[in-house]
């Protein structure tokens, strides 16, 4: 007996199993508790997504070499752990410089919303 082959039209895409809903992600956007905030070591506080890459865009050299170099990254941590957005947080681990990662997070918000 032969096997079935599944056809899938050329613009269909795939569905991940444990793929987020369009609402869940949406939550990545959201203000965190105050308790959650990322607290910059400068000083500033930044409470969601969408200041993320304004404190990175402001922030010395230094103060980002702080939060991320060869032992840590701090920001890949907060996302991970606190946002819950694992695809965004898999992408700033790689990240060696606040260019970069200002590239990365603005992209995923413009993702997120859709």
């Amino acid at each position: 007996m032969r096997k079935k082959k599944t056809v899938r039209k050329r613009n269909q895409k795939k569905r991940k199993i444990g793929k987020k809903s369009d609402l869940q992600m949406k939550e990545y956007l959201k203000d965190t508790p105050p308790d959650k905030c990322f607290w910059v070591n400068n000083g500033w506080i930044i409470r969601n997504l969408e200041e993320l890459p304004i404190a990175l865009d402001n922030m010395s050299d230094d103060t980002f070499n702080y939060h991320v170099n060869k032992d840590k990254n701090d920001f890949s941590k907060w996302v991970r752990d606190v946002i819950g957005d694992e695809t965004l947080a898999r992408s700033l681990e790689r990240v060696k410089n606040r260019e970069d990662a200002i590239k990365i997070v603005n992209k995923r918000i413009k993702q997120l919303k859709r």
